[in-house]
């Protein structure tokens, strides 16, 4: 009878391959984490575009799953609605994601462990778990989850062509970065500037490094084909989401009144009076201007898309037109307090652990500290400075920067310490910051004591602002035991009813009373909606509406049956009606349920 012996198991080729694998350490590292954020933690969005995104996907405006995504790439839409199909349950958008930023984890700690000793590897992989990967696993936010996947599968695919090549690392890599580009193609732009330095340092060395200039130009050219197929073929992506959009005449308009709508309620507010000459040449009244300021554009006869497109350029050269000196961009850059977040400070005590662990070349980190401080000075002076960009730029600096603790050709001996000195230091410095961050595993134990009513302003009161860093949304309990939510049973139960909801008032606290986990069913908006939000006018929403005959939602207020959820902007929307419709109008208080207040709106 055979006996089990784990020695021999351990020491079999195949197992022997496994137990040295820092692809499989690496992937057990980051399973640790991951099973530890499952088990203590409360996951969800940080922000609500990617519940909307989820939503359309899953159906819920509709009869039938959608890929038209918005932001995200509408081929990763037709990837999922298989798995929507027979999965039908499950919210696949929410779970690609984790699995994208799980993959994208690996990879980095796996690229650290084949490039410098493993103590320091290990070290630096834990701190970009503990810092960064945590952050976007317990807020998911598609900018966050995409810039993750670009940094990581780009750094795989120019080590491989760089250093040591290798065919599954190419495509491993290159595949990695493209799953990142489909879920928004724009944070290239983001990582551009780290890249081409990254680039630029490896040809550099390459040139300096390889004697036989034959096998320097020929390594060059095989990089340069490749990464130019690795970009055309991305290109080829995002230009066959554009032109999917682009054919069907309803997603043409949406796109179009998308990107005014864009230009107008993401712009910095200058107030009506900065304007109010070239907004009343185009018909747009000091009311109608912070209606579209507040998110109450729906009305397609009054703010039509070309009157949006208008206004939209008129804010954008009012504000190119500013003298916005550097004061103003440091106070904007000072006022965001960078200089509390963790992602800084880790960036910040990496750079001094650079000057000990990679002594040789402490100074690589530099450019990557500068490019990410022109990004933030930039996006201060286009006043769209919000958490998620930040976060992005500083996993680049924090990434790029440990790219070059490159220890491959060198020898213990060779170095400033020896492996022991380094197993010991990296010991304790992961030591002590798993030490500082098991709070993070211990949820805040508050939800216990909320009711329904007081649970709009539980999740306000942390969750409002979307765009700031807020330590308190990381430990904060929004799907456990939640009570139930009385304004969706009211609205359940009055099916003839139509509900609609102020954006400023729901957007950013509604959405929780459904787990990221799970789909919002397909028809689950058939008798409420968002008065006005990133959706405006997209066709599953304008077919919604048609069927309701509510097809200018801000006219058609005063009809029968007909309610609005609004904490914020009752009196703005009642001033706009009898400017435009209805000069005797009036509203009136119905009920509050669960501190959302619900109105009826009368024509007279």
């Amino acid at each position: 009878m055979a006996v089990f012996n784990y020695q021999n198991v351990k020491n079999s080729k195949y197992a022997n391959k496994i137990f040295t694998s820092n692809f499989v350490l690496a992937f057990v590292i980051n399973l640790i984490f991951l099973l530890l954020v499952l088990m203590f933690c409360d996951m969800k969005y940080e922000v609500s575009d990617d519940f909307v995104m989820a939503s359309i996907l899953s159906g819920a405006y509709g009869d039938t799953p959608n890929p038209h995504m918005i932001f995200v790439n509408i081929l990763l839409g037709y990837l999922l609605i298989p798995l929507y199909t027979i999965f039908p349950e499950i919210s696949w958008y929410f779970v690609t994601q984790i699995l994208l930023i799980f993959l994208s984890s690996i990879s980095i700690a796996w690229l650290l462990l084949e490039k410098t000793y493993k103590p320091i590897a290990v070290m630096l992989s834990v701190l970009l778990i503990l810092f960064f990967t945590e952050d976007a696993y317990i807020l998911v936010q598609f900018t966050k989850t995409a810039m993750f996947a670009v940094l990581s599968g780009s750094l795989i695919f120019i080590d491989a062509l760089f250093n040591e090549y290798s065919t599954k690392k190419l495509i491993g890599g290159a595949l990695l970065c493209l799953s990142g580009t489909l879920y928004r193609f724009s944070v290239i732009y983001l990582a551009g500037g780290f890249l081409i330095y990254i680039l630029t340092y490896e040809s550099i060395s390459l040139f300096y490094g390889e004697k036989d200039y034959l096998v320097f130009k020929t390594k060059l050219l095989k990089a340069a084909l490749c990464g130019s197929v690795l970009i055309a073929v991305a290109l080829g992506f995002e230009y066959a989401n554009r032109q999917a959009y682009l054919l069907d005449e309803d997603y043409r308009y949406f796109c179009e009144y998308n990107t005014a709508r864009a230009g107008v309620v993401d712009s910095a507010d200058y107030g009506y009076e900065a304007y109010a000459s070239e907004l009343a040449d185009i018909g747009v009244s000091k009311t109608d201007y912070y209606m579209m300021k507040s998110w109450n554009f729906a009305d397609n006869d009054v703010f039509t898309l070309e009157k949006m497109q208008q206004a939209a350029n008129i804010i954008k050269n009012y504000h190119n037109n500013q003298a916005i000196s550097k004061e103003y961009i440091l106070d904007n850059l000072i006022s965001r307090k960078i200089t509390s977040y963790p992602i800084f400070i880790i960036c910040l005590l990496t750079f001094f652990l650079g000057l000990f662990f990679n002594y040789k070349s402490w100074w690589t980190m530099l450019p990557s500290i500068g490019i990410g401080f022109a990004l933030l000075l930039y996006f201060c002076w286009r006043e769209r400075n919000v958490y998620r960009i930040e976060f992005a730029i500083f996993l680049a600096i924090f990434v790029c920067g440990i790219y070059f603790w490159d220890n491959r050709n060198q020898t213990a001996s060779s170095t400033f310490f020896d492996e022991t000195k380094y197993s010991k230091i990296c010991g304790i410095v992961v030591f002590v910051f798993l030490a500082g961050n098991i709070l993070l595993y211990i949820p805040d134990r508050s939800y216990k004591d909320i009711v329904s009513e007081n649970r709009i302003n539980y999740i306000n009161d942390t969750f409002n602002a979307s765009w700031n860093y807020n330590e308190q949304k990381y430990r904060k309990v929004v799907n456990k035991d939640k009570p139930s939510s009385g304004l969706l049973d009211e609205i359940r139960a009055n099916v003839d009813n139509f509900y609609f909801l102020d954006f400023n008032t729901t957007i950013q606290t509604l959405y929780y009373e459904w787990s990221p986990w799970g789909s919002v069913a397909e028809n689950t908006y058939h008798n409420f909606i968002y008065l006005s939000g990133i959706n405006s006018n997209f066709p599953d929403v304008t077919r919604l509406l048609e069927k309701r005959k509510l097809i200018n939602p801000l006219k058609e207020l005063v009809n029968d049956n007909v309610y609005v959820v609004d904490n914020c902007n009752v009196d703005l929307k009642l001033k706009y009606l009898k400017e435009h419709y209805y000069p005797n109008a009036r509203v009136e208080f119905v009920k509050e349920i669960d501190g959302y207040q619900i109105w009826k709106y009368y024509k007279n």
